[in-house]
């Protein structure tokens, strides 16, 4: 019942915004240009900007997204004792379906939700399709200039909140098929807060104050809470960018979303060397007091990412590499990639766990993404090498991509 609420509700803010808006013709309207990569990319990049008009003073704009990924992966290995194994893993990755309105001339209201549960990667049977969960649900507002602040926003709702270059990068735009086992623990989860950004000088801020309340859609404040900063700085002509999580209620039951460490920061910036885009990336946080119940192995964890990326044949086939470190002061501060290669160490040592631990981690990955109309539509291939120091051994193992990713 609840979950046909919701998505009628979705429906009607959409339609009732259009009808508002009046009709979507006339000379006033703010039409998209169209690409230059014919009628397929023209349709894909603008079937959802369903109206678009500054000089409505009701509604500037009404549009509906939504994107679909696949993923196809053979892994093979051995894990810490020494086990081989060989596995083929097939995944609707993500399905996802929203719709964004600008109102008032400040107002921003944005739904997602997310369209599919699989569970075939995670040695399951099923693959349920309809409604699971929301991705984001938020309110935002931008007052504009204050104090000489510019775009001053502040927005409250269920936020995908991350730390790390890679995790704050959109699954629509990210250059290699998975993240990296690092920037997937600092990825954390979704959450309800208040987020307010604004920009000055060089300086572009984030700050959030967030509920651990563990929903579906925008949670309660009855769990426990958490603080999130994140600041991007120019400094001459490149732009670093420093984020933050901290946890004030880690180990605790109030933390109902799990967040599996006390807190995570993360600088980042990008270079061009040689021809090539460079993101470098490093990482530090802390697992929080292992003493405290649920609070995980305890002890502080690092890392970094080097990744260059570059087109071989220009908005159409791209290299991309990327090397990543990460370490720990316990045995059992940090985890291999979940997809899938530690699906695949978890059904060869029997624990069915996909999140093996170990206290060093490297993975190396080099693939190529052919863009049929940019992000819109691609093919991503790729093949990743992942070694795990273990309490108990080392497992590795090479995992070979393929995706398939769509959005509109």
């Amino acid at each position: 019942m609840e979950h046909n609420v919701v998505k009628t509700i979705i429906g009607a803010v959409a339609l009732s915004s259009a009808a508002i808006a009046g009709p979507i013709a006339g000379p006033d309207i703010q039409a998209p240009p169209a690409p230059n990569s014919g009628s397929f990319c023209d349709t894909l990049g603008n079937i959802g900007k369903l109206y678009k008009n500054s000089d409505n003073p009701y509604i500037q704009e009404v549009s509906v997204f939504g994107r679909a990924h696949f993923t196809y992966a053979h892994v093979n290995g051995s894990d810490s004792a020494g086990n081989d194994f060989d596995q083929d893993f097939e995944e609707v990755r993500r399905a996802r379906i929203g719709t964004k309105i600008k109102a008032f001339n400040g107002f921003e209201l944005l739904f997602r939700a997310n369209m599919v549960s699989d569970n075939k990667s995670r040695g399951g049977n099923d693959r349920d399709w309809g409604y699971q969960d929301f991705d984001e649900a938020y309110l935002s507002y931008n007052f504009g200039t204050i104090a000489g602040i510019d775009d001053v926003k502040l927005g409250y709702g269920r936020y995908k909140i991350a730390v790390g270059a890679e995790s704050q990068q959109s699954s629509k735009k990210i250059k290699t098929v998975e993240r990296s086992a690092i920037s997937n623990k600092t990825f954390t989860n979704r959450y309800t807060g208040f987020l307010l950004s604004g920009k000055r000088g060089n300086v572009d801020a984030t700050v959030g104050v967030l509920s651990l309340d563990d929903s579906d859609f925008v949670g309660n404040w009855d769990a426990g809470n958490a603080i999130f900063v994140d600041t991007t700085i120019k400094i001459g002509a490149h732009d670093y960018d420093f984020d933050a999580l901290y946890n004030l209620d880690e180990g605790t039951a109030d933390d109902q979303v799990g967040m599996d460490f006390l807190f995570a920061s993360s600088i980042a910036t990008e270079r061009n060397i040689g021809g090539w885009n460079v993101l470098f990336n490093a990482i530090y946080g802390h697992n929080g007091d292992s003493s405290a119940a649920g609070a995980g192995d305890g002890g502080s964890f690092w890392g970094f990412i080097v990744l260059p990326s570059k087109f071989i044949v220009e908005d159409k086939v791209e290299a991309v590499f990327r090397y990543q470190y990460q370490g720990s002061s316990k045995q059992n501060g940090i985890n291999t990639t979940r997809r899938y290669f530690g699906q695949a160490v978890g059904n060869s040592d029997g624990s069915g766990d996909n999140s093996p631990e170990g206290d060093q981690h490297h993975s190396i990955y080099a693939g190529l993404n052919y863009y049929f109309c940019g992000d819109h539509s691609k093919l991503m291939i790729g093949a990743e090498y992942e070694n795990l120091s273990t309490p108990t051994g080392t497992a590795d193992g090479t995992t070979l991509w393929a995706a398939y990713r769509m959005y509109f």
